[in-house]
Formats: structure tokens, C-alpha cells, sequence
């Protein structure tokens, strides 16, 4: 059973014969090799942008756009990205972002918030959220420069940490952003040895025990 399955079950949102195909064309994709160095993983930054629902001051908070942008190779295309608001149609939004992340590792700086948000409008507009691999940068930057920055900090502060700069604050703007601070950490990542997708997880695995014992 792939994770499409979790999808189509009667009672969630109805989506249409071509949104499902679409799923199911992206569930047929591989599972991500995380045995893989950076140089040969496909990596997915996401940024999640949130703001009242329906544009009412006051209301509740939902998920309104979304950025993407990938490194190959450790290296960042800018015409490699995907951004889409989702409007009057979130359920086509969020199926392309998929498509785009195509089941790679996913980045994010602050998981709670973006991994959340994300997971949050999946169940609501798709009627599940898929399972992805997801790396925090906010967990992962602190282990990795701590001569930089003493314990967990916010972006803000990683960004001028290493020179970068943050442009107009939009959802694939901010994905660039933490993008760079992605190849930040896969530049000090292997020179500690932590060479895969795979080191990675065990060492957010760790550092996130670490912080609960």
C-alpha cells in the first residue's frame, strides 16, 4: 500500500479523475534514496505562507501560498522552483507541489510552522497528507555552527550569521532564502562526515532527543 491510498478513501474532499491520476502518477515515483551523498539527492526547500483565511483581519489562519525551490547538486537553478497561492483552486495548488517536490527529502526552516501548515491544508483540501521526509534547518543549523550561534535562533538571525540576505518577504522568495542556508549545512554536514539525506535524519533525530531528555 503507497501513500496515495491514504488519499482516496470515501468522506474527504472530492477531488477529480485528472487531480487523482495526477496522485497517482506522483505516488507511483520512487521512494527517495537517502543512502545517496548530496551531490547525487534532489533537494526540496518549502516555504509555507499563512494569513487569514478569506483575507479577514482576525479570522482564522490558513495556508495561502507556497514556494519550492530544489538544489541538485548542491547547487541552486532559480528556474528550478514552483510558487502557487491557492486561491479558488488549493486543491491544484498543493498537487503541484508535489509534483514538483516528486518525493524528495523536503527542507524547512521551523518545521512546526511550515511542515504544519502544509500537513494542515493536505488533510483539508486532499483529504490526507502524504508522507515525506523532512529536514529542519532550525534543528539542524545549531548542531552544526554552534560557534555561530549558541542554540536554536530564528531565521533572521541565521541569515545575517552567514551574509544572506533576505529579499521581499513572498513564499518562493523565503525558500531561496532558506535554500542557501541548506547548502550552508550540507557544506559543514560533510565535512562532518554526515555525507547523506540519511546522516541527516539521524542527526535531527538525535538533536531533537537530545533537547527532550
Amino acid at each position: 500500500m503507497n501513500w496515495l491510498s491514504r488519499f482516496l478513501p470515501g468522506g474527504g474532499p472530492s477531488l477529480s479523475p485528472v487531480q487523482q491520476g495526477t496522485l497517482e502518477t506522483i505516488a507511483a515515483l520512487p521512494a527517495p534514496d537517502l543512502n545517496r551523498v548530496h551531490y547525487e539527492t534532489r533537494y526540496v526547500v518549502v516555504n509555507a505562507e499563512v494569513g487569514p483565511e478569506g483575507g479577514a483581519e482576525g479570522g482564522a489562519r490558513g495556508l495561502l501560498a507556497v514556494g519550492a525551490v530544489a538544489i541538485t547538486q548542491g547547487l541552486l537553478h532559480p528556474d528550478d522552483a514552483f510558487q502557487a497561492r491557492l486561491g479558488s483552486a488549493p486543491a491544484d495548488a498543493l498537487i503541484g507541489l508535489l509534483r514538483f517536490i516528486a518525493r524528495a527529502p523536503v527542507v524547512v526552516f521551523n518545521a512546526q510552522f511550515n511542515q504544519g501548515s502544509l500537513e494542515r491544508a493536505f488533510e483539508q483540501h486532499l483529504g490526507s497528507a502524504p508522507v515525506l521526509e523532512w529536514l529542519d534547518l532550525l534543528v539542524l543549523l545549531p548542531s552544526l555552527y554552534p560557534e555561530r550561534i549558541d542554540g536554536q535562533a530564528r531565521m533572521d538571525a541565521w541569515l545575517a550569521a552567514f551574509g544572506i540576505q533576505r529579499l521581499e518577504r513572498s513564499a518562493l522568495l523565503e525558500a531561496f532564502a532558506v535554500a542557501q542556508l541548506h547548502q550552508v549545512v550540507l557544506a559543514r554536514a560533510g565535512a562532518q562526515g554526515l555525507t547523506t539525506a540519511g546522516d541527516l535524519v539521524e542527526a535531527q533525530s538525535s538533536r531533537k532527543w537530545l533537547r527532550g531528555a
